[in-house]
């Protein structure tokens, strides 16, 4: 008797756990990033082209901080995080030459945005 129930928990396992483990790996986003790397080693798209960029500017306003990277040919990114927060002094950043921003706008997008959640 504990044979069979050990083989009706063991194919119970097999078959349920795996399908509701995938449905919420799907729902998660996940999968997202694996997907487009998949496509990228097929060979079916191009990977974004990256670069290196150091840290321009910090600041901290009202509790937060923006951490703003310059790269070659004016490739911007800024990042987000709290008021102690750890700014790397360079990343890798997507290539995104000549994108029309600046330095000074991201900062003023980001205070007056924090403004706004007042």
């Amino acid at each position: 008797m504990s044979k069979i129930t050990t083989l009706v928990c063991a194919l119970t396992l097999i078959f349920v756990m795996p399908s509701a483990a995938v449905a919420v790996d799907w729902k998660s986003g996940l999968g997202l990033g694996f997907e487009k790397m998949q496509k990228v080693w097929k060979g079916m798209s191009e990977a974004p082209r990256m670069t290196e960029c150091r840290l321009a500017s910090r600041k901290v306003y009202k509790g937060k901080q923006i951490c703003v990277y310059k790269g070659a040919n004016q490739t911007l990114v800024a990042a987000y995080n709290d008021a102690n927060g750890f700014c790397t002094n360079s990343m890798k950043c997507r290539y995104d030459p000549n994108s029309g921003k600046t330095i000074r706008s991201l900062v003023v997008a980001f205070t007056e945005a924090q403004d706004k959640l007042d």
